[in-house]
């Protein structure tokens, strides 16, 4: 029988460590457990990844050094395991948005922010507040060149025929309409983030303006965590942009598409 060597316990190690990353990430997208605990877990678990990964490489040294081809193997393969956790948010996320001050909310207009009203019978207890954070969070936002685009979007169209194609575009965007009121000019909705589920609200305002057209402002906030690394600025330039090419296609025969 083939003996097997002491440095596969490093391939074990690292893969138990994921099964816990993959298992607690699961349970907080079916909400059998808080983010806190989840974020706990992770933390932990992808530092002891990462350390083992760098004993792995030591282990690879070693392995290369003195012709031990199944430690070399078992280290490598180790090592890429231990990257993983690092590696995963780093191509979801974006580099870039881990640079995003420790904010969560976030609006075309920072002065007078569009207000949660239906949304707020669905949160719990423990979530993020959805008062605005005044001052302090809109300075940190106008402050920030990754959010140096967000801002209203201005139409040629009146307030109800404006919010009837926001909400189409929510719906393409695969929110889920909570409150939809077109004479008024308001819309709130829920999103769910891809991998872990986290759930964030949005609320769309239209205004009409003096030249007989619109005004759209959004605000899009988390319910959980501190820094939302760019999701919700991410959420609100797709929507301004998609509703921007609709009334385009509405006005002049331009195709949403394109």
């Amino acid at each position: 029988m083939r003996r097997v060597h002491w440095s596969r316990w490093l391939l074990r190690v690292q893969w138990g460590l994921l099964g816990i990353i993959v298992l607690a990430g699961m349970a907080l997208r079916f909400g059998l457990l808080r983010f806190e605990l989840v974020f706990m877990i992770f933390t932990y678990a992808g530092g002891a990844a990462l350390i083992v990964a760098l004993v792995s490489l030591l282990v690879f040294v070693w392995g290369s050094r003195n012709h031990r081809p199944q430690a070399r193997s078992n280290a490598l393969w180790a090592a890429l395991l231990g990257l993983l956790p690092v590696a995963v948010p780093l191509i979801t996320v974006g580099k870039d948005n881990f640079n995003a001050p420790k904010i969560h909310d976030i609006t075309t207009d920072t002065r007078n922010p569009p207000a949660y009203q239906a949304v707020l019978d669905l949160r719990k207890p423990w979530d993020n507040s959805a008062a605005y954070g005044g001052e302090p969070v809109a300075s940190l936002q106008r402050e920030t060149d990754i959010y140096s685009d967000i801002y209203p979007l201005h139409v040629h169209m009146p307030v109800a025929r404006t919010t009837e194609l926001a909400a189409e575009v929510a719906k393409k965007l695969g929110w889920k309409i909570v409150s939809y009121e077109p004479e008024k000019g308001h819309i709130e909705a829920t999103d769910r983030t891809l991998l872990l589920g986290f759930t964030d609200d949005i609320v769309v305002r239209v205004r009409p303006e003096d030249d007989g057209g619109s005004r759209v402002d959004v605000r899009s906030s988390s319910r959980v965590g501190v820094s939302d690394l760019g999701a919700n600025a991410k959420r609100i330039r797709e929507f301004i942009e998609e509703l921007h090419l609709r009334v385009l296609s509405e006005q002049y025969g331009v195709p949403s598409d394109a």
